[in-house]
């Protein structure tokens, strides 16, 4: 459906205007009288007010002429079509009223079959061009999100490491010359690589208020991109100092939290010397993004301020770390149960390396061997979970690591519950107070005499006490703890058999050989030459 003609009609006469008005039926064409002019000053201000299509106006009039009017229309480049009304055939008015762009130049008096013939010839050049502008502005629209569409796929190509892709966008004159680039890439929290709470709608209202406010702070700053690369957000920025991503970037952050109420984690990747090096820079992006895991979500993060890449904890250390919680268990000490889960927890994280799976997979193989290790106790590690969701499933899913830390120290508390809980719970600190003796001391002349005296027991009652409780008698747990530190030596050094005997409390190097041999089923020396062959 066409859309109706806006007209202003102008004379300093009375009697024409509304002689205008009359003469034909400007409702059946399609227009509509906006408004009514009596001098050159007042259609000069209806005209910016009224917003006309058409002007039909005496060429001569008070405050300004015809010719000022249409000069100005002609200068301020607006698209309104003029008719001028005179009662004279001036030639001078005619030549400078067409020099201007006037549609027609009437001379009064003015008959309907005049007014009727100009007036169409103006609805149909004003519809054309109305239409035209259309078509122009649809075929715009069109090639910008066809370039639009081009540009991101090169931006995806670039941080793929596409230099041709990068030369393709510096030919259609979309780069800029600066010192530096680099890429930022953002997800929102409720992402991060776990099922969405959103519906599909809601989803897309989300990303589309978020893709706004993301572009308009680029393009506020100048020469900056924003793309999507599969789930995340992308913005590639060109720019002089280093700083600059980083001080953007947080005023994007705060842009977000505080508008859409919406949690994000970005991660700004290292400056590069141009988009020909953009990979780099968006692969260390990507990696800052993934440490938000452990250092924390919903912030910023430089790629300085990540994980380090390379683990900076031996596993012996988280051996030790593991041995001191399942101590800690054994002694229903609390206090000391939290300070060295702690421990243990920040000694996986720094083992991890920025590696999300690998922590979760050391985590859960501690809980797996704390409950082995105290199944005889009565401790059980609830690796079902609650609901019957397994643990393992539970630790997977945790957005962040403080979750998995809050999991874990539930299992530990649990476990301790369930130990304080047991008849026999009250010896466990004993039991725990031996074996610790006995990894201190088994290079000497351990008794079960001087061990029951450790623990203020006698003999015969600490003997039963130390089956019921390991299910083996005392003088064998000490033989499995000299076997196995005999082991490590005879693998790890270059003693001789000799001298590993007397590491681990035999006075006799036969005696020793005999009883490494009934462990491990060889003598020290055939053992470890097995190993080599």
């Amino acid at each position: 459906m066409n859309r109706r003609i806006r007209v202003v009609l102008a004379d300093d006469e009375p009697v024409i205007l509304r002689g205008l008005k009359k003469l034909i039926s400007w409702d059946a064409l399609g227009l509509d009288i906006v408004g009514e002019a009596c001098d050159g000053t007042e259609l000069k201000t209806l005209i910016d007010d009224c917003s006309p299509d058409l002007v039909i106006s005496d060429i001569s009039m008070p405050g300004f002429t015809g010719i000022d009017i249409i000069r100005d229309i002609h200068e301020s480049g607006r698209p309104i079509k003029v008719v001028f009304i005179s009662a004279y055939q001036e030639f001078t008015y005619a030549r400078q009223a067409v020099q201007y762009g006037a549609l027609d130049y009437l001379v009064k008096p003015v008959n309907t079959g005049q007014l009727e013939q100009v007036v169409g010839k103006a609805v149909a050049v004003i519809r054309q061009e109305s239409e035209e502008v259309r078509n122009k502005e649809k075929l715009k629209s069109y090639e910008r999100k066809n370039e639009s569409v081009t540009i991101e796929q090169l931006l995806e190509q670039i941080t793929d490491g596409s230099r041709s892709a990068a030369a393709a966008l510096a030919r259609m004159g979309n780069t800029a010359i600066s010192r530096y680039a680099t890429v930022c890439a953002l997800e929102t929290v409720e992402y991060s690589g776990q099922p969405s709470r959103w519906e599909e709608r809601e989803r897309k209202l989300v990303e589309f208020a978020l893709s706004n406010i993301i572009r308009e702070t680029v393009e506020g700053a100048g020469s900056g991109y924003v793309f999507r690369k599969g789930e995340r957000f992308c913005i590639l920025l060109q720019h002089e100092h280093e700083e600059e991503p980083e001080r953007l970037v947080e005023d994007l952050h705060g842009k977000i939290n505080r508008f859409l109420k919406l949690a994000v984690s970005i991660g700004i990747g290292r400056p590069v010397n141009g988009i020909e090096e953009a990979a780099e820079s968006y692969r260390s992006a990507l990696k800052a993004l993934k440490s938000a895991y452990f250092t924390g979500l919903d912030r910023v993060i430089t790629a300085e301020t990540g994980e380090p890449a390379e683990p900076q904890v031996t596993l012996a250390e988280l051996t030790a770390a593991q041995a001191g919680v399942a101590d800690a268990l054994k002694s229903l000490d609390r206090e000391q149960l939290t300070e060295r889960a702690g421990t243990l927890l920040d000694k996986i994280r720094g083992l991890s390396a920025g590696n999300r799976n690998q922590a979760v997979s050391y985590v859960y193989n501690v809980i797996i061997q704390l409950d082995q290790e105290l199944a005889d106790y009565g401790a059980d590690a609830g690796l079902h979970g609650p609901d019957h969701q397994p643990l393992l499933e539970r630790l997977a899913e945790a957005p962040a690591y403080t979750v998995v830390q809050q999991i874990f120290m539930e299992v530990l508390h649990r476990m301790a519950d369930q130990l304080a809980g047991q008849a026999g719970a009250k010896e466990l600190p004993q039991l725990s107070q031996v074996k610790a003796y006995v990894e201190q001391h088994y290079a000497d002349n351990i008794t079960l005499e001087s061990t029951a005296a450790l623990v203020y027991m006698n003999p015969y009652y600490f003997s039963s006490f130390f089956k019921k409780h390991t299910g083996q008698n005392f003088k064998n747990y000490i033989t499995e703890v000299r076997m196995g530190h005999a082991l490590r030596l005879l693998l790890q050094t270059d003693l001789m058999v000799y001298e590993i005997a007397e590491q681990v409390g035999y006075n006799n190097a036969r005696h020793f050989s005999d009883m490494f041999k009934k462990k491990f089923g060889r003598l020290p020396q055939e053992y470890k030459q097995s190993l080599r062959q």
